[in-house]
């Protein structure tokens, strides 16, 4: 993809260049722009970082219904345990990477939940990166041990909300 934006970002460098005696606003936004794509290629930490802030503030409110739903049982897993992976119905949007489920951990001794929606879900050796929920104190303290061990890639979001890099 660098390669593409590359050649198009020199071409059009080349048409600036021939075309400066009678220069238009749209010539220079053209370049700036496929500049700016090649260089963001090789940085892709940034636009991923950008795709996941927006993601986390326009779906925050959502994923706090399911989790809401899932703690009222209105949402139910497969597994007999009503712990494992949730499919999330139709009504939602996609809230979770990967097929729209989501991993529910239910602590029966203190009714407490703990719910992982995915942001980037890998399934062999790849790290998923994960927006995690849990009014679980043991596994928020689990949370917290991430977030010092890796403060780079882990995140508190909000109150009981984490942003987890590899899975817990």
């Amino acid at each position: 993809m660098s390669l593409i934006f590359g050649i198009v970002a020199l071409f059009q460098i080349v048409k600036l260049i021939s075309e400066r005696k009678n220069l238009t606003k749209f010539r220079v936004l053209k370049v700036i722009v496929f500049i700016l794509l090649f260089i963001l290629t090789f940085h892709r930490k940034i636009p991923n970082g950008i795709i996941e802030k927006t993601d986390w503030t326009i779906l925050k409110n959502k994923r706090t219904e399911i989790v809401q739903q899932i703690k009222r049982n209105e949402i139910k897993g497969k597994g007999i345990s009503g712990n494992g992976i949730f499919e999330l119905p139709f009504e939602f949007p996609i809230v979770s990477n990967g097929g729209n489920d989501v991993w529910v951990y239910k602590n029966k001794e203190n009714n407490s939940v703990t719910v992982q929606f995915w942001v980037f879900r890998n399934f062999f050796d790849s790290p998923s990166t994960l927006f995690v929920y849990s009014d679980d104190k043991g596994r928020i303290a689990d949370l917290e041990q991430k977030l010092k061990e890796n403060p780079k890639n882990n995140w508190k979001l909000d109150k009981n909300w984490y942003r987890i890099y590899g899975g817990f």
